[in-house]
This record gives C-alpha cells, sequence and structure tokens, in this order.
C-alpha cells in the first residue's frame, strides 16, 4: 500500500485461532527423536508483519521494548504500532 507519511508498505494480516505465538523448545542443533518436544502454542490473538522502506519508518517504542524482552504487545485498533516521516 502507498502511504502519506511511510511511504510504500508491505502489510500482511495473520489470523490464527487462540494462537498469540509459537515457542521453540528442541534445540536447534540437537536431533529430533520421536516424542520430542518441538514447538507449543501460547494462547493470544492474531498478528500483523509491516515491510517499509529503511529511513521513513519505525516501531513504536513500546513495541520495540517488548520485542526486546520477547513479549508480545497488545495493540488495539486505532493505536499507533509506528512513527513516520523522514527518519535516520
Amino acid at each position: 500500500m502507498e502511504t502519506v507519511n511511510f511511504g510504500r508498505l508491505g502489510f500482511v494480516e495473520i489470523g490464527a485461532l487462540s494462537v498469540g505465538r509459537i515457542v521453540q523448545k528442541h534445540p536447534p542443533r540437537r536431533p529430533l527423536k520421536r516424542g520430542d518436544e518441538k514447538a507449543l502454542f501460547k494462547f493470544g490473538g492474531s498478528a500483523v508483519v509491516l515491510f517499509g522502506k529503511p529511513g521513513r519508518w519505525a516501531p513504536s517504542g513500546d513495541v520495540l521494548a517488548h520485542t526486546k524482552d520477547n513479549m508480545e504487545t497488545l495493540i488495539r485498533v486505532g493505536e499507533p504500532v509506528a512513527v513516520g516521516g523522514r527518519l535516520r
């Protein structure tokens, strides 16, 4: 989509019924054996993925802070997810 504040964006909505995230439990370099737990689903909501031109937008502060702490961010309809304009 083309936007005034952010330039051209790729915007992908991902819907999953009652799945907020998938947690990988199995060490990636260890071979899987029958019965090993590979991953688990955590309760939550759906997700949105945004792709944009560098320098035209940045995720909002709460999204960045939660991501750093491996936490999801609850965002309600109408709340900002990014800041836009010419960023350096």
